[in-house]
């Protein structure tokens, strides 16, 4: 009972959330996540969720990972549709420079956490998983936060907007399987049985999306769109419970079934499937803050001298110097000019949701301690946050560049 009478006030930090973000011009998420977590620790207090459980925060718990592997759905559908073959010299090296120097970063991170021998840091799982996952932590870029601020900005169909999201499809695809293999590491593999299940999965969404694009199976799934729905969020669930039990994440499981999903009919239109996923996409968005309170009654709530400062920025400044300068630099090397340049590393500095689920993969399965976990999640939300700032930054540089009117088609639209 306690757990549906907590919904409305969650409800209610959404709608807050959205009005504060709006009024900052900030991406929504940023705020929401920061009040959510703020209410899990209330709660926590209250409630004295923090050490003992209750089966309120078991309904709230199963509600928030229904709502991650629905979200899920939609982000591999949408990282689906973020690939293309539109000049794949700039997004190879795009993609090469902000994975490359982000990983080295995070491993450096790591080092230096290790260095410290602080065991709220340093936590207790096995060094491989542990470097492995503080490398990925600083190299994701999130096609879903990413996706919108193009929108927002009115730069979606925009060479630059093309090329960022192509790249941070990549770079999510990439990051996902270290994750899964961070995990499986974690769990006691020695990372052979995640590539394995990994490339079994690849072999599963290619086959699946052979099988969804046939003349047949389109036919029915235009027909039958409400089954359609039910079927596919059932098999994200499932894909999602069974890449966790096989000992990885249910990242991985949920993201396969978005990847499986055609982006477009055999017309050449959008097909039943896009829709199917960016409504399951939806319904899972609108469940995440659930997860994000339940993350606050550990996290806030959590021993005395939980937040360390010192991690925190460094962590930042690692994470923002790297993903800008790695992807200034393979911008440039791809052929664009210094103000698409940065331009794009701006965009590439983007971690938004998907770092998120990042985070709360490697706190879940025990490699981050809630210490590194909050450092890393306030990481996550100043670099979402900058993206904005920092176009405007890469917009006015151009400008002073020409010492010309912008281009319309790639001027910043601020709403």
């Amino acid at each position: 009972m306690d757990a549906l009478l907590i919904l409305p006030a969650i409800a209610v930090a959404v709608v807050l959330g959205g009005w504060v973000a709006r009024r900052l011009n900030q991406p929504e998420v940023v705020v929401e996540i920061a009040l959510c977590l703020a209410l899990g620790g209330l709660l926590a207090g209250r409630l004295g969720w923090g050490v003992t459980e209750s089966a309120g925060k078991d309904i709230l718990y199963w509600l928030g990972h229904l709502g991650l592997a629905l979200f899920l759905v939609g982000v591999g559908h949408q990282m689906r549709e973020g690939f293309g073959r539109r000049s794949l010299r700039t997004v190879a090296w795009l993609s090469a420079g902000s994975v490359i120097v982000p990983l080295a970063a995070g491993a450096l991170f790591a080092v230096w956490v290790l260095g410290t021998g602080d065991p709220l840091l340093r936590g207790g799982a096995p060094t491989p998983a542990f470097v492995l996952m503080l490398a990925i932590a600083l190299t994701v870029t999130a096609v879903p936060v990413l996706a919108g601020i193009l929108r927002d900005r009115g730069i979606q169909h925009t060479e630059d907007g093309r090329l960022a999201l192509m790249s941070a499809a990549g770079i999510d695809v990439v990051t996902g399987i270290l994750l899964a293999v961070a995990i499986g590491l974690m769990r006691g593999g020695d990372g052979l049985v995640t590539i394995l299940v990994v490339l079994a999965g690849g072999a599963v969404t290619l086959l699946l999306r052979r099988l969804a694009a046939t003349e047949v199976v389109s036919a029915l799934a235009d027909r039958h769109r409400g089954v359609l729905l039910v079927l596919v969020a059932a098999a994200g669930v499932a894909a999602a419970l069974a890449t966790q039990r096989l000992g990885l994440t249910e990242v991985f499981g949920a993201v396969i079934v978005g990847l499986a999903l055609p982006a477009r009919s055999r017309s050449g239109g959008p097909s039943p499937w896009t829709e199917t996923a960016e409504t399951l996409g939806r319904v899972g968005r609108a469940l995440l803050p659930v997860l994000f309170v339940v993350t606050g009654t550990v996290v806030v709530a959590g021993p005395e001298r939980v937040f360390s400062w010192q991690a925190t920025v460094i962590a930042t400044a690692l994470a923002i110097a790297a993903k800008l300068g790695g992807a200034y630099a393979g911008a440039r090397l791809g052929g664009r000019s210094p103000a698409s340049g940065m331009r794009l590393a701006a965009l590439m500095n983007t971690r938004g949701l998907t770092e998120i689920v990042v985070l709360q993969a490697g706190f879940s399965a025990g490699i981050l301690s809630p210490a590194l976990y909050l450092a890393l999640l306030v990481m996550a939300l100043v670099t979402t946050g900058l993206s904005g700032p920092l176009l405007l930054a890469a917009e006015w540089y151009g400008r002073t560049a020409r010492g010309a009117a912008v281009n319309p088609n790639i001027r910043l639209v601020e709403r």
